[in-house]
């Protein structure tokens, strides 16, 4: 999965990934890209915005758009409705939504006629709990995924002692532990800026193994 937005460096990020989809092949990726809630202002101003964004990624679909952050005036409704048009016309295959509270994420789900609501991206860290109140058991109960933004903190997690410690017992990494633990949560994968190839290999170190509860319970306290 290779995740990005039409307003990461104005577009150059899916520029960068257009370059790996013509090097790899489209069919061995799942691409993701999000919008702000202003393209969606109408039908034309959404058209021209996803067709930018396929031109930068070389492709003719992504495989899911969200809508990024809540407008002040434009109604979520509509938003949705324009996704699902979108999604008509065969320029995604699924839709969501990002950065939305328990009471957006309520109406978009009431605002879709044929689509559904398939994720929300929102921080989720070892240290940024909130959404475990309402967030987390909303999107479990309603089978959404919930995309964690921001799961190292901005990197802090790898000078925690905690995580420090607990690392050495499992012969990870403190950002590994981080991860670990918000994928052994349901409902829930973690997106992982990555710009380095060994980063990207000690992200896959997170995966193929479990945390022991005790450990998830000290982590459950920070």
């Amino acid at each position: 999965m290779l995740e990005t937005a039409a307003f990461y460096a104005d577009g150059l990020a899916e520029e960068l990934i257009g370059r790996v989809v013509a090097r790899v092949g489209r069919e061995r990726l799942f691409i993701v890209t999000k919008l702000l809630p202003y393209s969606l202002a109408n039908e034309d101003s959404a058209i021209k915005a996803v067709q930018a964004s396929l031109r930068r990624l070389r492709t003719n679909y992504v495989d899911l758009l969200l809508v990024y952050g809540i407008h002040e005036i434009l109604p979520i409704q509509h938003q949705i409705r324009i996704l699902e048009m979108l999604a008509e016309m065969g320029y995604t295959r699924y839709i969501g939504v990002g950065s939305y509270r328990v009471k957006d994420l309520k109406e978009a789900i009431e605002s879709v006629r044929k689509y559904s609501i398939v994720v929300n991206q929102v921080v989720y860290n070892v240290f940024n709990k909130r959404i475990e109140r309402d967030m987390l058991p909303f999107s479990i109960k309603n089978n959404i995924l919930v995309q964690a933004c921001r799961p190292l903190d901005g990197g802090s997690v790898v000078r925690h002692p905690l995580l420090i410690k607990i690392a050495n017992n499992y012969k990870k990494t403190p950002a590994q532990i981080a991860l670990n633990f918000l994928i052994s949560r349901p409902n829930v994968a973690a997106i992982v800026k990555s710009e380095q190839k060994n980063h990207v290999l000690e992200i896959g170190g997170a995966m193929g193994w479990r945390l022991n509860i005790s450990d998830i319970e000290l982590l459950e306290s920070l």
